[in-house]
């Protein structure tokens, strides 16, 4: 178990100092773009900042209401308007056109991380890392795709989602411009879930996964695109919802599952489609405010996987869906944006059909 510990701790320095690295770069970047002579061209050429003018403007008016649509533009005391300095975004942080970043900000966030990352480490081996280790190895790509009737891919997709899309917000809150908090927000969450990848490689009975890296990836990538392409993907959100099975409760997993963590029979993974974000702006303008936040997900669950992760049924589910983002509450506070933001990544209790191998069933599902 050593070996793990002495990875982990590592990789979290690594991590951690890699980072602090890339973003003074970014930052640096930033700073040599604002102070070069525009008739020098040593900056982005005139083609290049008409570009990135667009992409900023583009992604501002896809969020800006009434809320932060004096954001976008800095006034001076003569009341005129200025360059753009930033607006404020739907999940609370801000969106620089320009890195400003906050030094004390930075390392309360890497510090944080740090503490998470140690802390996570300690739990996972509580629950976890109690099995034989041997020398780094990967699992078989095939078998491992047809285990727990994927239900362990979708979570790598979710876990890999949420790390990369909540360090860009951290990134935003820490002064960097919008554009390199989505690059080293996607490149933090991806690493971030690397490293289990690489320790379960040292364990006997598991290895390492592709097919986890593969899902860890699109989740990264999926946060990405997403921020990148707000008007398109900005009303897709994936979710979970949990309830603890029967397997849990009687100790039936083969892995040894001791915790939500693997508890695959307990989770159901969720896609939900905000209606009201892909409207056209003329039925916007008449839609109901109390409607706004209802929508519908497709979900997926598993029975009978726990004594055997090669078997077990799938479950299909669709139901509606609330958007905490959509609660016209609190928009006033930032923190009240971010709260309501990463809180949607649950589904709360609604009305779902659920299809199975042995017929529908219909009722409140969590």
């Amino acid at each position: 178990m050593n070996i793990i510990l002495q990875f982990k701790r590592a990789s979290s320095i690594i991590i951690l100092l890699s980072f602090a690295i890339i973003t003074s770069f970014s930052f640096a970047k930033d700073k040599e773009i604002q102070l070069s002579d525009p008739d020098k061209k040593t900056a982005d050429s005139s083609s290049t900042q008409a570009k990135r003018e667009n992409y900023n403007l583009k992604y501002a008016l896809s969020f800006t209401d009434s809320y932060n649509i004096n954001s976008l533009f800095s006034v001076n005391p003569s009341k005129t308007l200025t360059k753009p300095k930033g607006f404020i975004l739907e999940d609370g942080t801000t969106w620089n056109f320009d890195s400003d970043l906050n030094s004390a900000r930075l390392f309360t966030m890497l510090g944080l991380a740090g503490a998470i990352d140690i802390t996570g480490y300690y739990r996972l081996k509580d629950l976890q890392y109690h099995w034989p280790t041997t020398k780094f190895h990967t699992t078989n790509f095939e078998l491992d795709l047809k285990i727990y009737q994927q239900m362990d891919k979708y979570g790598h997709f979710l876990h890999a989602y949420f790390a990369s899309d909540l360090a860009s917000k951290m990134y935003r809150w820490a002064g960097l411009s919008g554009e390199n908090s989505i690059w080293l927000g996607t490149l933090t969450g991806w690493l971030w879930i690397l490293q289990i990848e690489i320790a379960d490689g040292f364990f006997e009975a598991w290895g390492f996964s592709w097919n986890d890296l593969i899902a860890n990836t699109i989740g990264s990538g999926f946060s990405a695109l997403q921020q990148l392409y707000p008007e398109e993907l900005g009303g897709i959100q994936p979710k979970l919802s949990y309830s603890t099975s029967e397997a849990l409760k009687e100790r039936r997993y083969i892995n040894g599952a001791k915790s939500m963590i693997d508890d695959y029979e307990g989770i159901t993974w969720w896609l939900a489609v905000n209606v009201y974000h892909y409207l056209p702006g003329k039925v916007q303008q008449n839609y109901p405010d109390w409607l706004k936040p209802f929508g519908f997900a497709i979900g997926q669950s598993a029975k009978g996987i726990a004594n055997n992760p090669h078997a077990g049924e799938r479950e299909i589910l669709i139901g509606l869906d609330f958007d905490l983002r959509k609660l016209p509450y609190g928009d006033e506070s930032g923190l009240m944006r971010f709260l309501k933001s990463e809180l949607n990544f649950i589904r709360l209790p609604l009305p779902a059909v659920k299809i199975t191998p042995h017929g529908v069933w219909y009722g409140l599902y969590f």
